[in-house]
């Protein structure tokens, strides 16, 4: 028995969210869990369950998402699983890098952190080569006071009323490491009139422990009011003090999150 571990980037457009679910190619298209499993059990001939760091939802996209499955017939050259995965894999989600791990080794239980991104869009009209992979807002946010709203958040709280409905029983306290809002400019090419435009995203950066069900889109919809000067900076503290999901803002759109990075202890070798 060989146990593998996979880095795996993939837009998540399309796809009906990581986890297999019953239906799902009629009902919102293909998971990335199914279609990995069934690009590995056409390379290898075996049947193998592929095991991911976190369950991102429809639409959320990931840069990083770390997985691990177990071959049972023989060994396999990291290399040759490699290029054979992405040979049979969409444009969509393409594997990074594969490495032998120890059998002890869990992609989602062994995780001490991971880095969760949302992207906003500024601007007066939305670019469209971005228009699956950011949030657009048409003014400028305030990302000074989004900083201070999100940076109330660092620490251990119960993050409860961020969670979405129908998430499994549970604790809900989770340890927020690092958090930031920061904007940045990306060069935009003018067409025909020769002008060069910037075009603005700001990006919510969370680094945590573990994280809810959609928490991270609830922390950058409240993130959102924010910025919009609809809420005060003060208000996710508020939150985190009165447990009550009905003063978060609106969950904010899959399409805008990025799973960018997941870490594990050194001995794992990731």
């Amino acid at each position: 028995m060989w146990k593998y571990a996979a880095i795996v980037s993939y837009a998540g457009t399309g796809f009906c969210g990581w986890q297999k679910q019953r239906g799902s190619a009629a009902n919102g298209g293909a998971s990335l869990q199914a279609t990995m499993e069934e690009a590995l059990a056409r390379i290898t001939s075996e049947a193998p369950t592929v095991v991911g760091s976190g369950r991102t939802d429809a639409g959320v996209h990931a840069l990083g998402q770390v997985v691990h499955f177990v071959l049972r017939a023989k060994e396999w050259d990291t290399g040759i699983l490699l290029r054979a995965l992405n040979s049979l894999l969409a444009s969509r989600i393409q594997v990074l890098e594969v490495r032998p791990v120890g059998i002890e080794f869990h992609a989602q239980r062994s995780a001490v952190k991971k880095q969760y991104s949302y992207y906003f869009q500024e601007g007066p009209a939305a670019v469209p080569h971005l228009k699956h992979y950011s949030f657009w807002v048409k003014r400028p946010l305030n990302i000074a006071l989004m900083h201070e709203a999100v940076s109330a958040l660092i620490g251990e709280h119960d993050f409860k009323p961020f969670q979405a409905s129908g998430a499994r029983p549970g604790s809900t306290v989770r340890q927020i490491l690092e958090a930031e809002v920061t904007r940045e400019s990306l060069p935009f090419p003018g067409g025909a009139l020769g002008m060069r435009h910037e075009i603005g995203l700001v990006r919510v950066r969370v680094v945590g422990t573990g994280f809810l069900k959609q928490m991270v889109r609830g922390i950058a919809g409240t993130l959102l009011q924010v910025g919009e000067n609809r809420r005060h900076p003060a208000c996710t503290r508020e939150i985190l003090a009165s447990g009550v999901r009905a003063e978060v803002g609106p969950t904010a759109p899959a399409r805008g999150l990025w799973l960018e990075q997941v870490w594990y202890p050194e001995h794992f070798g990731l």
